[in-house]
């Protein structure tokens, strides 16, 4: 058990997206903090491939927003083929809200963006990465968490911390030595997963009505043939992924030979244009861990829950864990706020994340459909909803607001939508005034109560702020004034009038147990330019 003080304030173990992106926010918010990685070099394989709009403001919060653009491209949208492979369903990304704002839907090659957000680290002093060391134990008390790890050559070390972050994957060391069940939702389908780099013409089957936007790469493909579901994802630059459903009663080891591999690509291009990357055959689950927090321990990512790839979603599951656990902690850290409120962190995320899991494992079902007449009977009844359907619908439509927790339950929990304001004459993003704080976005000036300072919250007047009408017709729509937002950009509330009563409850939601003396003054547009 932890003795004194410990070395570290934050332990993380793991260092994929999730586990780098957390040590990104704690080097920010001032944590010592080590990371330990089993592996002595970064994975060189792609994984996860795509992300929303909402991680890529995550990646902007810790100082990465011209470097991981450079290494992305725009999803379009999605096609899904039927049983007789023409169009059944269509998902088109919704148009970016102005020309500053992020692209709904983002494409990239994992090695690189893991390569940007590691790099980032070594801006902060405060946080050590040591590779190469396997957890094997993990312990705790009142006063923090003690963990052994081992090198490759065997020896051991023991590291002290006040809190450990489990980003370890979803066979997670730490989950285990917790002893933590997890809760399977019903849903395991195996998939090969082929990577490639293509050096030539695409050769689209005729048996297929191919869009045109899935022919420019803008879209990817879902083909929902219960000869066999498959999938064409068009990464970024040359990188293109097939996947494709393993039938039953086929061996693993089946589907990865030369022979095969050449004839279900051979399909689409000339398989001597294809370089192979990587092969694997994955295990589709939906499985959310019974408990996200024990004690001073805390799941992220697929540590905490695994989900099927249907909505690519899953990679941002975990760093919105990061995103909202690093604030909760930073006030229970410094003494502001008490344990209580690390419980809201499941609260919040497991509802979110179930909701997500529910729909991958809808779209999922109908996907893998083999009978042949299910297939046809599934394709008539899409084939009907887009008839009936007004308006385009996003992949990203699934991603719900945060519905319990530390939000008015009457007017907050959703995303702060992506406003452009004027900043002397300057066009900025919203999230650039926010600084990865508590603010209170205001059309009028309002004193605020010491347990705003003691969040560390600040104000900012929005007065002739809104560049394209956007925000004004956002608050009109809500008979608003003002707007609290959470440090990780969700909004707690909205009103009008003053709204030192609902900063009250917030303070209450927030377990506060004391607050700051002086006082926080109004913040002009001119004066948050940086």
């Amino acid at each position: 058990m932890t003795t004194g003080f410990p070395d570290y304030d934050l332990l993380i173990v793991g260092m994929g997206p999730v586990g780098a992106v957390a040590a990104n926010l704690a080097g920010q918010a001032g944590f010592r903090t080590l990371v330990i990685e089993q592996d002595s070099e970064p994975y060189k394989l792609p994984r996860a491939i795509v992300f929303d709009s909402e991680i890529m403001r995550v990646f902007a919060s810790i100082g990465l927003a011209d470097e991981i653009p450079a290494v992305t491209k725009p999803l379009g949208g999605s096609v899904y083929l039927g049983a007789d492979r023409k169009p059944i369903r269509t998902f088109r990304a919704h148009p970016r809200a102005h020309p500053i704002a992020w692209y709904p839907s983002n494409l990239f090659y994992q090695p690189q963006l893991e390569t940007i957000i590691r790099a980032g680290l070594s801006r902060y002093p405060n946080v050590t990465v040591m590779s190469g060391h396997r957890l094997t134990d993990v312990a705790q008390d009142e006063s923090g968490v003690t963990a052994r790890a081992t090198d490759a050559t065997g020896a051991t070390i023991e590291i002290g911390a006040r809190y450990l972050f489990a980003c370890d994957g979803a066979s997670s060391a730490v989950r285990k030595a917790l002893a933590i069940p997890l809760d399977d939702i019903g849903f395991e389908e195996r998939w090969l997963v082929i990577d490639t780099n293509v050096h030539g013409p695409m050769r689209w089957p005729d048996t297929h009505e191919i869009p045109p936007e899935v022919r420019s790469n803008a879209f990817s493909l879902m083909v929902c043939d219960p000869e066999r579901p498959a999938t064409l994802i068009p990464g970024r630059g040359t990188h293109r992924r097939w996947e494709y459903m393993l039938l039953p009663g086929e061996r693993d080891a089946d589907v990865v030979t030369p022979d095969w591999l050449r004839t279900q690509i051979g399909c689409w291009i000339d398989p001597d244009h294809v370089e192979i990357i990587r092969t694997a055959v994955y295990r589709f689950r939906a499985l959310v861990a019974h408990r996200w927090r024990a004690g001073r321990v805390m799941l992220l990512g697929d540590a905490a829950h695994q989900t099927p790839p249907f909505f690519g979603q899953g990679m941002c599951h975990g760093i919105r864990d990061a995103a909202q656990l690093i604030w909760k902690l930073k006030l229970v850290d410094s003494g502001v706020a008490d344990h209580g409120l690390l419980d809201s962190y499941q609260v919040e995320r497991e509802p979110h994340v179930r909701a997500i899991v529910n729909a991958s494992v809808a779209a999922g079902a109908e996907v893998c459909k083999l009978d042949p007449a299910e297939a046809v009977a599934r394709d008539a009844a899409f084939r009907a909803i887009e008839c009936e359907r007004a308006g385009q619908v996003a992949m990203t439509d699934i991603v719900p607001p945060i519905r319990d927790g530390i939000i008015d339950m009457k007017s907050g929990g959703m995303r702060l939508p992506e406003f452009v304001v004027l900043d002397s004459g300057v066009e900025r993003h919203i999230d650039t005034l926010l600084d990865g704080r508590f603010t209170l976005l205001t059309l009028d000036p309002f004193d605020t109560p010491p347990e705003w300072d003691a969040i560390d919250g600040h104000i900012v007047d929005i007065t002739d702020a809104d560049a394209d009408g956007r925000m004004t017709g956002w608050l009109g729509e809500r008979a608003a004034r003002w707007i609290i937002v959470r440090p990780d950009r969700y909004i707690y509330a909205t009103g009008s009038g003053d709204p030192a009563p609902v900063m009250a409850t917030l303070f209450d939601h927030l377990h506060l147990r004391r607050a700051a003396a002086p006082d926080q003054p109004t913040v002009s547009m001119e004066a948050n330019r940086t």
